[in-house]
């Protein structure tokens, strides 16, 4: 009974922790990505293209190891590289959750 009132508790404490990281995540993304890429991930390019795409769904440890490359400079892109150096890797982490958790739905369309 101990042994499943603890792991209960873990899960509780984990989620509760991924909720945090994702309302964190989703004000760094109102407060600088969503010029670029929208609060959802959309790109306000009016469609994807490879300088502005589109976040929503994308990977979570992808757009984590993108954030820091663009940070440490092994990429290079002036405005990606510049909001980089903004975010400490804590931001990164939690900007990256919150793209990552939102969800896409696909309807046929009859």
């Amino acid at each position: 009974m101990k042994l499943k009132l603890i792991v209960i508790l873990i899960f509780l404490i984990q989620h509760n922790n991924n909720a945090e990281e994702i309302s964190k995540g989703r004000q760094i993304a109102e407060n600088i990505c969503s010029v670029c890429h929208g609060v959802n991930g959309q790109a306000n390019t009016a469609g994807n293209s490879v300088l502005v795409p589109h976040l929503t769904a994308q990977n979570e440890q992808y757009l984590i190891e993108k954030l820091k490359h663009y940070k440490d400079k092994t990429l290079e892109h002036h405005q990606m590289s510049l909001i980089a150096d903004m975010l400490t890797l804590e931001d990164i982490k939690e900007v990256a959750k919150w793209y990552s958790s939102i969800k896409i739905t696909v309807q046929e369309i009859e």
